[in-house]
């Protein structure tokens, strides 16, 4: 009598996924040894990018004894904290101050400098 395995499509791309991680596991390992190198060569590039961006502001702000913009360190995740960010590198006090009157007080302190 002959049998027939009643196999769908989506069972075949997993029963080969399974006989090529068993077949081919150093390069598997190989290609994720890659990709994690990767991975922290661009981590660390940014990171020095980052670095030598706030080297660049620091040094400029220094010599021309004005306003260049924040140092940054990471990306802000609410309009709160870069409104805090900002005032902080205008030197001004957020602490129990509304978010109207920290921009307030940035507006003030920019319209200064630029005068």
């Amino acid at each position: 009598m002959l049998h027939s395995l009643n196999i769908a499509g989506s069972e075949w791309f997993i029963i080969l996924l399974t006989i090529v991680i068993i077949l081919v596991p150093s390069k598997i390992s190989g290609i994720s040894k890659t990709i994690g190198k990767f991975v922290g060569e661009y981590e660390k590039a940014k990171g020095n990018l980052i670095s030598e961006r706030n080297n660049i502001l620091r040094q400029t702000t220094n010599a021309h004894k004005q306003y260049i913009g924040p140092a940054v360190q990471r990306p802000v995740s609410s309009e709160r904290e870069k409104l805090e960010v900002i005032a902080k590198s205008l030197h001004i006090n957020t602490e129990k101050k509304s978010d109207d009157e920290i921009r307030n007080l940035i507006s003030s302190k920019l319209k200064e400098t630029q005068a």
